[in-house]
């Protein structure tokens, strides 16, 4: 018996644009956000929140891991195949004038730089928000995780991975607005004022540097 042949990237870009209700086209060139941050660093609660101020679809790396993948490894040939996927996707959309927000943990230099070409070549608004807490607050964060009390939770990161983790992490060499979910004064800060330059970009087709 031939070996079954592996799902093409097409394939795969139309399974994740399949899953997604996707909003209308913005007039302007659209904002393409970019989260990075540990587990149970508050970016995903942050991005679903900043997604329906904006109109943007989110890109969730878990969700979209399991839609693609019946038993997931996090091997890097799955990686590779799952952000293959997440990068075409997001330069349809932004293509087609789609906000989108791209939610997975991002640490290193080298898993954004196909997002920043996709910002350059597309002419998107890129926004960089790096995401953290308090290791206190992201354990117990992590415990809530693992015993499933919040079903949209998808991500089976636990306290162990988040440690392995923390050592990967890189400064973005491009313009960033660090976010402390640790406090909902800050983070709430951080929304309004995010939500405000988005909008501003919408209605006028350009926009300032990223908020401080």
């Amino acid at each position: 018996m031939a070996p079954r042949r592996a799902p093409s990237l097409d394939s795969d870009v139309r399974t994740v644009l399949e899953s997604l209700g996707r909003p209308p086209a913005q007039p302007a060139p659209p904002t393409l956000v970019l989260a990075v941050g540990l587990p149970g660093s508050g970016k995903s609660t942050f991005c679903r929140r900043l997604a329906g101020e904006i109109g943007a679809v989110v890109l969730d790396s878990d969700a979209l891991r399991r839609l693609l993948f019946l038993q997931p490894t996090h091997l890097p040939a799955e990686n590779a195949r799952l952000f293959r996927a997440v990068h075409a996707a997001t330069r349809r959309l932004v293509e087609q004038g789609v906000p989108v927000i791209i939610d997975a943990t991002n640490l290193r230099e080298a898993e954004r730089e196909p997002v920043y070409a996709i910002a350059d070549a597309s002419g998107a608004r890129l926004l960089v928000l790096c995401f953290t807490a308090p290791e206190a607050v992201i354990v117990e964060r992590l415990q809530r995780r693992l015993a499933g009390t919040d079903p949209r939770d998808r991500s089976t990161a636990d306290l162990d991975i988040y440690r392995r983790m923390a050592g990967r992490v890189e400064t973005p060499r491009r313009e960033h607005l660090t976010i402390d979910t640790s406090s909902p004064q800050a983070a709430n800060a951080a929304l309004r004022s995010l939500v405000a330059v988005c909008k501003a970009h919408a209605k006028a087709g350009v926009g300032a540097g990223a908020p401080h």
